[in-house]
């Protein structure tokens, strides 16, 4: 049977493990974007924030700086803050070669729960499919940290395609994917009773394979615009694509757009 047995798959506290970004698993997600698509959404993240030149953004999480860099480039301030410092490295070293310094770009090692800085940001987004790896607690504190370093009518912009109006409806319980050189295969397995569902990965290329294992608690879109506005956010419009298609059931992603009040 392609089901794992019930006892594997109880959620546990951290939804992915301390090594889960490394290796294979990075790799992967250097090839996962395109540079059509990386446009295609810094196009629209532009068009959120207004073209404000200047305007200071925390990109959290930001990978390798795929966002943060081009967003930099088009005239804004970005603090990039993720887990993983192998991204962080790679995004500070893509910096330098891009000859932009520290006074437009910054690449800071933090949690998302626990975000602490002294500077008011004019806005946030959160892209790459990074939503929904704590439980309600978690997600709370991410939210609550957010809403604190952001300024009063600052945007914050979510992308996810972990929604349960989406997960739930186009997610596979065993799914095959290329991505570059590389062959992935997803093993789901939804737990009804936590709303969450733990996944193994395989990541295969060139004969060799490894695996991970990663939880993501899967929320309804109402649910997250409830805890959005306990946090201090109103959410003014969801979509479901970058051509501001309206979000609904069965829609490929969310982008979430929120003003802190």
């Amino acid at each position: 049977s392609l089901r794992k047995k019930e006892d594997d798959f109880r959620p546990h506290k951290s939804a992915m493990s301390q090594n889960f970004f490394s290796g294979a698993a990075l790799d992967l997600w250097r090839q996962a974007k395109t540079k059509d698509e990386t446009e295609q959404e810094c196009a629209f993240l532009q068009e959120i924030f207004d073209h404000a030149d200047g305007a200071h953004l925390l990109d959290v999480p930001c990978g390798d700086g795929r966002l943060t860099l081009p967003m930099v480039q088009a005239g804004y301030k970005i603090t990039g803050m993720d887990y993983c410092q192998e991204f962080l490295e790679d995004g500070a070293k893509a910096a330098t070669s891009a000859k932009l310094g520290g006074d437009v770009v910054q690449f800071v090692h933090g949690d998302m729960r626990t975000i602490s800085f002294e500077q008011k940001f004019d806005g946030g987004f959160c892209f790459g499919n990074s939503f929904g790896y704590f439980n309600r607690k978690g997600t709370d504190q991410m939210f609550e940290s957010l809403s604190a370093c952001l300024k009063s009518g600052a945007k914050f912009v979510l992308e996810s395609s972990m929604l349960a109006e989406t997960f739930l409806v186009n997610g596979a319980e065993r799914e095959w994917l290329r991505v570059g050189d590389m062959l992935m295969l997803i093993e789901n397995h939804y737990d009804p009773r936590e709303s969450c569902v733990q996944t193994e990965y395989t990541f295969i290329r060139k004969g060799k394979e490894e695996s991970r294992r990663a939880a993501h608690w899967i929320y309804t879109s109402g649910e997250v615009c409830s805890m959005l506005s306990k946090a201090g956010f109103i959410v003014s419009d969801l979509f479901g694509s970058l051509e501001c298609d309206a979000y609904e059931l069965g829609s490929e992603r969310i982008l979430l757009i929120a003003e802190k009040q």
